[in-house]
């Protein structure tokens, strides 16, 4: 297969028929659903394809947003939509449609890449590894303890939009992993494919909003119950709390539906105040997915991720990286004050250098895995004082986690 052969690019007008039969047979969707995901979701602009002899034969979407680590937000892209058409399959054109994603991603000047994989050796041979998990829990309503009797909630409107994505985010930056929400993330909270959603805030003293939560009362469906509930179960598909007094009013108005809702799914954190909150341990909680992230840009996701302030350490890393050739130019690393400055050093300058795979440094920056347990794995290799430098540098509290599927 040669380049003058197949052409990448993003998604056009004529592209939408055959690009939506390439998603609708990979995903399980109408036609129509597959056109709406590009058009009104994603968008074009958004969405690549692969054509082979002018035919799409491979999708792929962008979705940017953000990702909080070290309780900064570093601007990267989601991807999502890869799929290959059932003829054209086997002959490695994802991984095609992947390398040229990531290079172009390159050289926009994206940092750092995330996604859910449904197929971890495709995503590992170009760079990704899995770097954090999705957590649901299952908590009986009953359950639920707070001083605050839900007094004070109202239904959201379009005006509170702008102060529920400022909670959330107030949430979400304590949380190395949790998204930085786009426009495409939340219209899934508000607008999800399995049905309409109610949504309620509570306003604090200053008129913010304090608290808010998303959420639909589904009729129970066969299965297992934690400990003695009984009743409908509710899927809490997005919740968010500015501060304590926030988590105890949620915990009040959810503790308000326990007479008919015997359950509660949620995404959170598995150490997060609102679990730590519980009084008995009867709750059950999975890993709903993990997710996989690549660092595009080595230096720059160093430069923009978040450090504890307290940290101060320096260090010279190699990585090892097949795609994007910039990123294998030995760096020195100064981290202090909670920022890092990342300096390009020539090889003679590197020869204490922390090294690695691209792929490894994604559990790595994300803090799931500290660098002494990939050391010991024999996946980074170096100076054992510079290893600890590393440790100390990437330190996460309670592992890396997203509420959110995209």
């Amino acid at each position: 297969m040669t380049t003058s052969q197949v052409q990448f690019g993003p998604a056009v007008e004529s592209d939408l028929e055959a690009a939506g039969v390439v998603l609708s047979r990979a995903f399980g969707m109408s036609a129509g659903q597959a056109a709406t995901w590009m058009i009104e979701k994603v968008t074009l602009e958004e969405t690549r394809v692969l054509r082979e002899h002018g035919a799409v034969v491979a999708t792929s979407m962008r979705i940017p947003m953000g990702i909080w680590l070290g309780g900064a937000s570093v601007p990267q892209v989601g991807i999502a939509g890869v799929a290959v058409a059932p003829e054209a399959r086997g002959r490695g054109l994802a991984r095609d449609i992947m390398r040229r994603c990531i290079r172009e991603m390159h050289e926009r000047g994206a940092t750092i890449s995330t996604l859910y994989s449904a197929m971890h050796p495709l995503y590992r041979s170009v760079g990704y590894d899995v770097a954090g998990q999705l957590f649901s829990a299952r908590v009986p309503a009953g359950m639920l303890a707070s001083g605050d009797r839900g007094a004070d909630w109202r239904p959201m409107t379009d005006a509170d939009r702008t102060g529920v994505e400022t909670c959330a985010r107030e949430r979400a930056r304590c949380t190395s992993g949790a998204l930085d929400r786009g426009p495409y993330v939340w219209d899934r909270v508000f607008n999800p494919k399995d049905g309409p959603v109610e949504a309620f805030v509570a306003e604090g003293d200053r008129g913010e909003i304090e608290a808010y939560c998303v959420y639909r009362v589904n009729p129970r469906t066969d299965g297992p119950t934690s400990g003695n509930a009984r009743g409908k179960v509710m899927d809490l598909t997005d919740f968010g709390y500015s501060s304590g007094n926030g988590l105890q009013r949620l915990l009040g108005f959810l503790r308000g539906f326990s007479s008919t809702v015997g359950e509660i799914d949620l995404a959170d954190h598995p150490g997060s105040p609102l679990l730590a909150s519980l009084p008995d341990r009867r709750y059950a909680a999975s890993v709903h997915d993990p997710w996989m992230l690549r660092v595009v840009d080595v230096a720059g996701a160093l430069r923009v991720r978040g450090y504890h302030k307290a940290v101060s350490c320096a260090f010279v890393l190699r990585v090892r990286d097949d795609l994007v050739e910039a990123n294998n130019t030995p760096m020195r690393v100064q981290i202090a004050g909670g920022g890092a400055e990342v300096e390009r050093v020539k090889d003679a300058e590197a020869r204490n250098a922390v090294a690695l795979d691209v792929r490894h440094l994604a559990p790595l920056i994300t803090g799931m895995q500290s660098a002494s347990q990939l050391s010991k794995l024999g996946l980074v290799s170096g100076p054992e004082a510079c290893i600890e430098a590393l440790d100390a540098a990437f330190a996460c509290s309670g592992g890396p986690c997203m509420f959110d599927f995209f």
